[in-house]
């Protein structure tokens, strides 16, 4: 939805809605409440063709191989004239040119039937009412399924973009950033929302956009999108695209400052030291680690560790010696315009234990995604450990750093 027609309302919110003309002949919803249309009254078709066929699926089949596959998401399905114009030019390629196609798209609040009855947006998209029938069938549906022909499908999902983006692990190609406009609902362009599409879109995946606002083109500086401007559609001067750089040439942006502790523990029963890992869920992804998290502003990285130590733990820690710093450049896992630097102390447990233990990883206790167990120390095998930094820590530990005059607390 372009800036001069900010709205996808919900229809009960969105008061009486009826058919309207744009200037290119296609037709767009009109609502009287809010005095604002779905599509550009400059052209709906015009706009689309320009700012989400041209920009983003013309311009991304152009990069890929033709045995790739397309994934595209779609925030904002409206009447589905995207989807249609998109369903249109698959169609339209070669056999041994089509990709094989999943469309996602995302739309709330369905438009009652009765308006899409009043609409031609088959005929805009070039395509037969059938089409635009199944896509919009069962509207209020949580899911629904459309098979467009053999390698296309369309999977429609009654799901806001808060709710989907932190809910799936699906990467996509090329994003439809077909939103309300920033001064109508100005929590969908946050930088928060567009890191969100950052960790949607695959390596080299592109986001398309009609809105070019200052703002939100440094919302997804902010996020790790590399930016460009292009001429809009009629009615706009410019456009956003931006796109994911891949692993390698991700600019850093900002530092993560990590901090760590080694909790070695007495002895077991034979005498062997054992340490203490941490088995969490991260980011959907199942994690072995050392305890510890983020500095936060304010402090510095010993307090860092003893606060994460009572907020894991659940009780305090004396902080001993720190045992590794990381000396080169290392990339954030899971934000990659993010440089992350680590820091790995050595601790002891100023009393009994008191947190839960247990024996087998992952083991988690009611709705926790973090447990803890002890494993020997001197012969742990590092390849437990996920993440490099991790195991690299592991390697000055035994070196002996931190325990020189340094005692082992309880176990």
């Amino acid at each position: 939805m372009s800036e001069d027609h900010d709205v996808n309302f919900p229809p009960a919110g969105a008061g009486r809605l009826h058919p309207e003309q744009t200037a290119d002949g296609s037709m767009t919803l009109q609502s009287d409440r809010f005095g604002q249309a779905y599509h550009s009254r400059h052209g709906a078709r015009t706009e689309s063709l320009h700012v989400f066929l041209g920009a983003g699926w013309e311009h991304k089949l152009n990069l890929m191989s033709p045995a790739a596959p397309l994934r595209i998401l779609e925030m904002g399905l409206g009447t589905g004239l995207n989807a249609l114009l998109t369903l249109a030019a698959w169609r339209s390629l070669p056999e041994g040119r089509r990709p094989a196609l999943t469309y996602v798209a995302l739309e709330p609040h369905p438009v009652p039937p009765e308006m899409l009855r009043k609409l031609n947006t088959a005929q805009d998209a070039g395509v037969s009412p059938k089409d635009a029938d199944a896509l919009h069938a069962r509207p209020d549906a949580g899911r629904h399924d459309v098979r467009w022909g053999e390698g296309a499908r369309l999977i429609r999902l009654q799901q806001t973009w808060q709710e989907y983006a932190p809910s799936t692990d699906q990467q996509f190609d090329l994003i439809y950033f077909d939103a309300f406009a920033p001064d109508s609902q100005p929590e969908l362009w946050t930088e928060e929302r567009l890191r969100e599409a950052h960790e949607l879109l695959a390596p080299d995946g592109i986001l398309v956009t009609y809105c070019s606002k200052g703002d939100v083109r440094r919302a997804m500086k902010a996020a790790g999108l590399n930016v460009e401007k292009l001429p809009g559609p009629p009615g706009k001067r410019e456009m956003l695209r931006a796109t994911r750089p891949d692993v390698d040439s991700a600019v850093p942006r900002r530092f993560n400052v990590r901090v760590y502790f080694f909790l070695v523990s007495e002895g077991d029963a034979a005498g062997k030291r054992q340490v203490l890992l941490s088995d969490e869920i991260l980011a959907g992804k199942h994690c072995t680690k050392w305890p510890g998290g983020g500095l936060e502003f304010g402090e510095g990285p010993r307090d860092c560790a003893l606060r994460e130590a009572r907020e894991e733990l659940g009780q305090d820690i004396e902080l001993g010696p720190l045992v590794h710093a990381t000396g080169g450049f290392v990339r954030s896992a899971w934000r990659r315009e993010e440089q992350v630097l680590c820091h790995y102390y050595f601790a002891r447990l100023e009393g009994p234990v008191t947190f839960r233990v247990t024996d087998e990883p992952f083991d988690f206790d009611g709705g926790s995604v973090q447990s803890f167990r002890w494993v020997p120390l001197d012969d742990f095998d590092p390849g437990q450990l996920t993440f490099a930094t991790d195991r690299e820590a592991m390697g000055a530990l035994m070196e002996g750093k931190g325990f020189s005059g340094w005692a082992t607390g309880h176990h």
